[in-house]
């Protein structure tokens, strides 16, 4: 099932991923059958297997659906601003029960490590712009995604309780004014 805007292709996307996201909770997802997974979702087998060979193949799909809405933001990141990151959290919004798939501790793939390399690309290009090509330079772009990918992380575990505003507003804070500053630890 390609990203389409066929209204029952999307219900079923909708259904299969929302009925992956309640059994991963309880099962690794090598565990998970796509009779478990099409009974949680209320769907033939049949209609899995017409457009997937196995659950990997379908997450995959998924991952690459999010990935291109990250690449979206990244494409029109040239100067570094709240805006950018509060984009950034709004197309990651989009896909909470992919999200928590990726970062249940039942998940045997590791696919969120290619969505924080994706959401990296944000600073990155923020970098690039940057006078500062030296190691130091470097280390503190490191220093930015890591933080950065560690509140989305923490955000997304949470439930994306707070606003893709709220969070944006948070990096945007830390990364202009630095954690030791908001902190108070001068």
């Amino acid at each position: 099932m390609k990203n389409t805007r066929d209204i029952r292709v999307i219900r079923t996307q909708t259904a299969i991923l929302k009925a992956l996201a309640e059994l991963i909770q309880k099962k690794k997802l090598s565990a998970i059958t796509i009779t478990d997974l099409c009974a949680k979702a209320n769907i033939n087998r049949n209609t899995f297997y017409y457009h997937y060979n196995n659950i990997f193949e379908f997450l995959e799909e998924h991952k690459q659906i999010v990935i291109e809405d990250i690449k979206k933001v990244t494409e029109k990141s040239k100067s570094h601003c709240k805006e950018v990151h509060i984009d950034l959290c709004h197309a990651l919004k989009n896909h909470p029960n992919f999200l928590s798939i990726m970062l249940s501790p039942n998940c045997d793939i590791d696919y969120f490590s290619d969505i924080f390399a994706a959401a990296s690309k944000v600073t990155e290009a923020f970098v690039a712009n940057s006078q500062d090509t030296t190691a130091r330079g470097r280390f503190i772009n490191t220093y930015c995604n890591a933080g950065t990918n560690a509140i989305i992380k923490k955000w997304i575990q949470g439930g994306m309780v707070e606003s893709p505003e709220e969070i944006g507003d948070i990096i945007w804070e830390i990364s202009s004014k630095g954690p030791f500053n908001l902190m108070n630890l001068n």
